[in-house]
């Protein structure tokens, strides 16, 4: 079976759901590009609709936060408290020098977590907490402000939450979503490797590792005893399903079809790494997919489309179709 065709399946590329259960699908979904992961949620909803994905947003089902890698991801309120205590436990040991480098101990910790209590209320810009730490004389340089979102994201004193215009605010986590029980660390690593391979199957068991920033033995255990099937060194679902060989899709940057694996060599060519994260910077161009692999990229300006072969007039103009229709267009 076709690794790539199997993958836009359980990407759901292929079927339609709500935005919360796309979410809930993947577990986490990479969202340091705000706009890009809301069309790569819409993509894969029925109406395709990206102001349902903001009201996910606005109504607290859907948040913003650094589970792994130390990355910007979505995921689901009802979970996020799970995935934070994994990101406490792997990420914050690898930002103790950055810590340091940055000025920032204990001390200015405690202060920006106590005016950050005092100032976000309903919610708050970025901007707008940064001028409330820098009058109070705690950030004087570049990086501050980042690394102290981040490290109270992760301790679970803020989320990205609601949308104000077009910039999503920061809450308070404890205020903005429900309390949950706590969970034992092992059920909480089991359940983010089995929604992992759920989403992103067929997969391997250093794709997961990595992806979720845990160790290989760790993904071993989870998967030992599951549903799912080794085969070929891929885990597969048991109910693996293919993409129609026809299928055409056009991805904004970041999307989990990409960046959702550390080896990509199922969707990208070799020779075409490069196109679409030029010079390895980490930033993803947009991409147009046909069954499964990448044959090119797009910009947003103009609808832009660069193919890395001559395409065909019907392929296209299915692909100038998709660009100029929700969620892709900007539409609602």
């Amino acid at each position: 079976m076709s690794v790539a065709l199997a993958r836009m399946s359980s990407q759901l590329l292929v079927e339609g759901r709500s935005p919360v259960e796309v979410v809930s699908h993947f577990g986490a979904m990479q969202g340091q590009d705000f706009p890009g992961v809301i069309t790569s949620i819409a993509l894969r909803t029925q109406r395709r609709s990206r102001q349902d994905v903001i009201d996910a947003f606005n109504s607290g089902a859907l948040v913003r936060t650094w589970p792994q890698r130390g990355t910007l991801h979505v995921v689901g309120s009802d979970r996020v408290r799970d995935v934070l205590a994994v990101a406490r436990k792997r990420t914050f040991p690898g930002t103790v020098k950055r810590r340091e480098a940055l000025g920032i101990d204990e001390q200015v910790l405690e202060q920006a977590r106590t005016i950050a209590r005092d100032v976000v209320g309903d919610g708050i810009t970025r901007k707008e907490l940064a001028a409330a730490w820098e009058s109070a004389g705690l950030v004087n340089q570049p990086g501050q402000v980042y690394h102290l979102i981040f490290h109270l994201s992760i301790e679970g004193l803020l989320v990205w939450g609601p949308m104000r215009g077009k910039e999503q605010l920061l809450v308070l986590l404890d205020r903005w979503v429900a309390p949950s029980a706590e969970r034992p660390y092992e059920d909480i690593i089991a359940e983010i490797v089995t929604r992992y391979v759920t989403s992103h199957a067929p997969t391997t068991r250093k794709d997961a590792a990595w992806w979720a920033n845990i160790p290989v033995t760790a993904v071993d255990r989870a998967l030992e005893g599951s549903r799912f099937v080794l085969k070929d060194g891929y885990w597969r679902k048991p109910d693996e399903s293919l993409a129609s060989s026809r299928s055409i899709q056009v991805l904004p940057g970041f999307d989990e079809m990409i960046l959702g694996y550390s080896d990509r060599s199922a969707s990208v060519a070799d020779e075409h790494a490069v196109a679409i994260c030029p010079g390895g910077n980490g930033v993803f161009k947009p991409t147009i997919m046909s069954a499964g692999r990448v044959i090119g990229t797009w910009q947003k300006t103009g609808l832009q489309t660069t193919y890395f072969a001559e395409p065909t007039t019907a392929l296209d103009k299915r692909v100038q179709k998709a660009l100029r229709k929700p969620p892709l267009s900007g539409g609602s």
